[in-house]
């Protein structure tokens, strides 16, 4: 399994993660200005993830070991430790410059960071639209949302530097560290965070499908966002994640989309490293900016035109005479089953009372398959009622079934009988009209990052058809 094998790679390459000298700098100006108070120092740790850990280890760690409960932020920490444990939990903490004089590795983890200040930046904004007004919890959360990949680029940079080589390559898939090093960050990220007895929301954002707490969501979604924006703003897949994040906050697209450039410029004007590229540089990047090709550019093939290949039928779809929502729904589950090569694709629609979910309509389902029978009483379906209220996305991997089987109803286990599956509701004019099931079932190639996103915008897309349809025909009956 891919966790034993980041456990495996955590105890041999066992470390702490240095301070920022900018931010142990600052932490010591505080710690000798007596008209400061606990808070400022906080809030300078708070933006340091080396000394953030260490002052979780040391705090949470005893908790731990008398039976209590976690804090959850850097402010409330800092409240339980004395005066002296803190002055000696900076002094003694060790700082980058000193522990890896490498400049390649320094700049490569100023890079990490300036993306996940990125991440708290355009967190800071969801939690605005969220109206959440607690924040130290989920700030402090987020900073370490990347700590694997901290642990990974500073403690073995040189395979970290074959991994940055395949994200170039590949694009903002997140799994595409597994060819590396055997597991993907998030894994990693985990175990550490539970070994340093990190928050718990922490772990839980971590968590590779959707989380039901709506902090870790967020930080979910800001974190996508920030990855993205590593390749560039233009792409399908930033497309893709601007749609979902503009979806579950409820805010237009066109509108977001300025407000999450304008976070990102903000960000860079704050940076304090002058060795990265600030997400902000990659919004000049604009296509035509690109040198004319001395050759004729090679043509589009693949799952990218594949989606091309899908928007354009949707839009001629659109323009025919009266089409229906069942055209719609079959354009879907072929483009998923026969483009995005997954095997099993279920279309489970709502009944008119809102209390049931039903197989309408699939593809690659054998003709006496239960699945083709599939009734789901919703009222107890947990896990699957959830993703009704907003457009939502699950992807269930093998390793983390058992943590959301007991959730899933039983009809559906029973009726699929697969640990690996992509699950997202589709919404028509801001109302749930059902779920979208896919898997691999019997294919050759688990489900993967990439395969997720296009899964996603392709149901994102049809619902906008549908809505678009749906105002149409309200106009032309008034």
């Amino acid at each position: 399994m891919t966790e034993q094998a980041a456990r495996n790679w955590l105890s041999s390459h066992d470390g702490a993660i240095p301070a920022l000298e900018v931010h142990h700098r600052r932490a010591l100006e505080v710690l000798e200005d007596h008209t400061c108070t606990i808070a400022d120092l906080a809030d300078v740790i708070s933006l340091d993830p080396g000394m953030s850990v260490s002052v979780y280890r040391e705090v949470n760690g005893k908790l731990h070991r008398s039976g209590k409960t976690f804090v959850d932020s850097i402010h409330s920490a800092l409240g339980l430790l004395g005066d002296s444990a803190i002055a000696d939990l900076v002094l003694q903490h060790k700082v980058l410059n000193e522990t890896h004089p490498d400049a390649l590795r320094r700049q490569s983890y100023h890079q990490l960071l300036s993306r996940s200040y990125h991440l708290r930046a355009q967190l800071d904004r969801f939690v605005s639209f969220q109206g959440i007004r607690t924040v130290n919890e989920i700030r402090s959360a987020a900073l370490l949302h990347n700590v694997g990949e901290f642990c990974a680029c500073l403690f073995d940079h040189d395979q970290y530097q074959k991994y940055q080589e395949k994200f170039r390559s590949l694009g903002s898939d997140a799994n595409s560290a597994r060819p590396v090093f055997g597991f993907n960050f998030h894994e990693l990220g985990r175990i550490y965070a539970e070994d340093c007895y990190l928050p718990d929301l922490v772990i839980e954002s971590l968590d590779e499908n959707i989380p039901t707490g709506r902090k870790a969501r967020l930080i979910q979604l800001a974190a996508d966002l920030s990855h993205q924006a590593e390749v560039g703003w233009y792409h399908s897949s930033m497309k893709a994640t601007e749609e979902v994040c503009a979806a579950y906050l409820n805010q237009s697209l066109e509108g977001f989309e300025k407000h999450l450039q304008q976070v990102a410029i903000e960000c860079a004007r704050s940076s304090p490293f002058d060795d990265v590229m600030p997400a902000a540089s990659r919004l000049i990047m604009l296509p035509d900016r690109d040198p004319p090709p001395k050759h004729p550019p090679a043509p589009i093939t693949g799952s990218e035109a594949a989606g091309q290949q899908f928007e354009n039928r949707v839009k001629a779809l659109l323009g025919s005479n009266n089409p229906g929502q069942a055209h719609f729904m079959d354009l879907l589950l072929g483009h998923l089953h026969d483009d995005l090569h997954l095997n099993r694709v279920a279309l489970l629609l709502l009944s008119p009372d809102g209390t049931k979910l039903g197989t309408r309509a699939g593809k690659g389902i054998d003709e006496h398959s239960p699945i083709r029978t599939l009734v789901i009483d919703i009222t107890g379906a947990g896990l699957i009622r959830s993703l009704l209220p907003k457009s939502q996305a699950l992807w269930i991997e093998p390793e983390r079934y058992r943590r959301y089987e007991a959730a899933l109803p039983g009809k559906f286990k029973s009726a699929f009988l697969h640990e690996s599956f992509f699950l997202m509701s589709m919404h028509v004019s801001g109302r749930p009209v059902g779920l979208v099931y896919a898997d691999r079932w019997r294919g050759i190639n688990r489900l993967d990052k990439v395969t997720y996103i296009k899964f996603k915008s392709a149901i994102l897309l049809t619902g906008r058809a549908l809505t678009y349809c749906d105002r149409h025909k309200q106009q032309s009956t008034t």
